[in-house]
């Protein structure tokens, strides 16, 4: 590989590397919060347990 290609790709490879894993910790972290859960504990049943029909 070219030193002048290696020396342009580097950071930039760096660069996107740092966002990619910014982005997954958020990710990580906000998930859960937003489910409420962690996202692989079981399903709990709904409040309404009473069946509608919308007519």
């Amino acid at each position: 590989m070219n030193a002048d290609l290696k020396n342009f790709i580097q950071p930039i490879a760096r660069t996107i590397a740092a966002t990619l894993f910014f982005v997954f910790t958020v990710a990580f972290f906000s998930v859960p919060y937003a489910l409420e859960q962690h996202p692989g504990d079981p399903q709990l049943p709904s409040r309404q347990t009473n069946l509608r029909h919308l007519t």
